[in-house]
């Protein structure tokens, strides 16, 4: 290909206007160096921080081809004409080898050589389209080799590829201990707005845009808040409630906050958030600080339970309250709600357990005796009421390390409990009478254990993370064997990712909004 642009600049000067001219002079003529640029490709479509462009251009030059210094070399990305993203200078060298940051759209892709020596310029040009393949997967967060916080993510356009480092230069300031992701999904056209991915870490909170994953330090929740309420000047986002099983979103949706404040918001009338819901209908001008979690049938916002963990207690709140209310005990519960002294929330969990006919799914919480050590398990029903389901004493002899732990998930599909300590995964049976304690090693530390309850309708996949400094994040997708004797993870072929980040969360994504 062939488009040999050569750019002269001419200067005259006139005074006035002359009629006849002797010419009386001798003129010395100089060959002219030129160069021909050519075989830049007929057009590239390369996926955003994905690929690498590559181009090695053919330059002949017509004079001193060996003096390298004499050259200068500009390659320019120029934005199509309905595409409004910013283009700008993408490499100075000979050579083109550019990582694809520049946003889905259509450019042309300039090539620049300049002749120090003379001033001419030569160019030359081809096209590149940019598109996105982050409408479907699964979205990571975690820790790059130097503790930042990044996002990567298993795309499924059709074939599975991985997109890295989605947050490298994306406006924001750098973030350490990284938290948890969740896009909130897509409902209908009206609620486009309001579709959001949100990262979330032990320094801060931040929405950034769905597809180029561009962030502002303005995008942070407090601003999102409107209430008659004192308010802190920083509110962190630290789980939410906000989309169907199916991915879908909801209309309204559950936030609670790394400082304990709880809201909810109808989207029908924005995203906008009113006076917190972390205060009892007894006390209702007193706030305390709820567990960083919030109870609810998973992809159901129709009445969720709160953790106080002021006074260590659950509460209830339903669609239309403005605040939580108390939940009492009666004598034979098989659990309290308001907890004896020294018991508390060690860690809470939603999930697809339909034990008691709740078909949306039962909810887990991890209560620990702060002076014995003694661990036990509450499950229960918090969709349209808080149903108390069961309850299970975790007997300490068999529960090797379970106080070291950190990392957790509950089983929607057999009485079993997964924890990590370091490399090792523990899955203790609860089952009354029958209990027992697995374990197997995983070779490298274990960063995150999360069933999957979205793209998966079996709700029987566990993906383990793991990591080690060489080969960096490994995400491993299991089925959990259904043999109720026996405990059998079967690790899925297709399913194994290398050098991602430390992750440290995940959250399935499946819309183009």
């Amino acid at each position: 290909m062939k488009r040999n642009i050569i750019l002269f600049v001419v200067i005259a000067l006139t005074c006035g206007i002359v009629a006849c001219y002797d010419d009386k002079g001798s003129y010395d003529y100089h060959e002219v160096n030129e160069v021909e640029v050519d075989e830049l490709g007929d057009g590239y479509s390369m996926i955003f921080k994905k690929d690498t462009l590559k181009i090695t251009p053919k330059l002949n030059f017509s004079m001193d081809s060996l003096n390298p210094d004499r050259y200068e070399y500009e390659w320019k990305a120029v934005p199509g004409l309905s595409n409004e993203n910013p283009g700008g200078i993408i490499g100075t060298s000979r050579n083109l080898n550019y990582f694809i940051e520049l946003y889905p759209g259509s450019y042309s892709i300039y090539l620049k050589v300049r002749d120090k020596q003379t001033g001419l310029l030569w160019m030359n040009y081809t096209s590149l389209t940019v598109r996105t393949e982050v409408s479907r997967g699964f979205l990571l967060v975690g820790e790059d080799e130097e503790g930042y916080v990044d996002v990567d993510m298993i795309s499924m356009p059709g074939d599975t590829i991985v997109l890295k480092s989605l947050l490298a230069n994306n406006g924001l300031p750098p973030m350490k201990g990284a938290r948890g992701i969740l896009y909130t999904g897509a409902y209908t056209a009206s609620m486009d707005p309001y579709v959001k991915l949100w990262v979330m870490s032990e320094e801060r909170s931040y929405y950034v845009n769905t597809t180029t994953f561009e962030g502002d330090p303005l995008n942070t929740f407090e601003r999102m808040v409107y209430s008659s309420f004192d308010m802190p000047e920083e509110m962190n986002p630290v789980h939410f409630v906000a989309k169907s099983r199916a991915g879908a979103m909801s209309t309204n949706r559950m936030v609670v906050c790394d400082n304990g404040y709880v809201f909810m918001a109808s989207l029908y009338s924005g995203d906008f958030y009113a006076n917190p819901m972390n205060r009892a209908s007894k006390t209702q001008d007193v706030l305390f600080k709820a567990y960083p979690y919030i109870f609810s049938a998973p992809g159901y916002v129709y009445g969720a339970v709160l953790y106080d963990t002021d006074d260590n207690r659950f509460l209830r709140f339903g669609t239309f309250d403005t605040y939580s209310r108390e939940l009492s005990d009666a004598a034979g519960d098989v659990f309290p709600w308001i907890q004896p002294e020294g018991r508390m929330l060690w860690y809470a969990e939603n999930t697809m357990d339909t034990e008691g006919g709740s078909s949306n799914g039962n909810s887990f919480a991890l209560m620990k005796d702060t002076e014995t050590g003694q661990f036990h398990i509450y499950k229960f029903y918090a969709y349209s009421s808080a149903l108390k389901r069961g309850y299970y004493e975790i007997k300490s002899s068999l529960a090797t390390d379970l106080a070291r732990a950190e990392l957790f998930a509950f089983s929607s599909k057999r009485t079993l409990f997964m924890y990590a300590v370091g490399s090792k995964l523990y899955a203790y049976d609860y089952n009354k009478g029958y209990e027992k304690l697995y374990s197997m090693d995983m070779g490298d530390e274990i960063t995150m254990l999360k069933f999957d309850l979205q793209a998966d309708g079996t709700y029987n996949d566990l993906y383990v993370a793991t990591y080690n400094s060489a080969t960096g994040g490994t995400l491993q997708k299991y089925t959990l064997g259904t043999d109720q004797n026996t405990f059998e993870l079967k690790p899925d072929e297709r399913c194994c990712w290398t050098g991602l980040v430390k992750v440290k969360d995940m959250d399935w994504r499946n819309s183009t909004k």
